[in-house]
């Protein structure tokens, strides 16, 4: 089952992103997730399966694009359709707001996933600057 995500899943959330490796950065506190679920404005979900949170998805709309910033799903619930769920329940939302466009900076390993689903790469290059040493 998905729905929005709460500050009381916060602490389930980062148990559950530090459980798959190389996922939770070490800069990352629980006021930075705290921080994504305020940011998210209602877009950040969790996927329970009996009653225990196996899935997460922080996205964000910022009017001329959405962006989708982390999806995990615990290794011992993949290949379940959660991922999927997730993203097209996002997706679902973003389309009746009328969101033109979503991206989402993934894994090379899920790049296969997300082209089943229809996604493609932008006509874009994705750079960045890392602010923290």
């Amino acid at each position: 089952m998905i729905r929005k995500m709460k500050k009381e899943d916060l602490l389930s959330a980062k148990i559950l992103m530090q459980s798959i490796p190389n996922f939770w950065h070490e800069s990352w506190t629980e006021d930075t997730i705290e921080k994504a679920l305020t940011a998210s404005a209602g877009l950040s979900f969790v996927y329970e399966l009996n009653s225990q949170i196996v899935g997460v998805i922080f996205a964000f709309d910022f009017g001329f694009r959405a962006y989708i910033a982390e999806l995990a799903v615990s290794e011992q619930s993949r290949n379940l359709g959660i991922a999927r769920n997730l993203i097209e329940h996002v997706e679902f939302i973003l389309k009746k707001k009328k969101c033109e466009l979503v991206i989402a900076d993934v894994w090379k390993t899920a790049e296969p996933f997300y082209k089943k689903l229809g996604w493609e790469h932008p006509n874009a290059i994705l750079v960045r600057k890392s602010l923290i040493d």
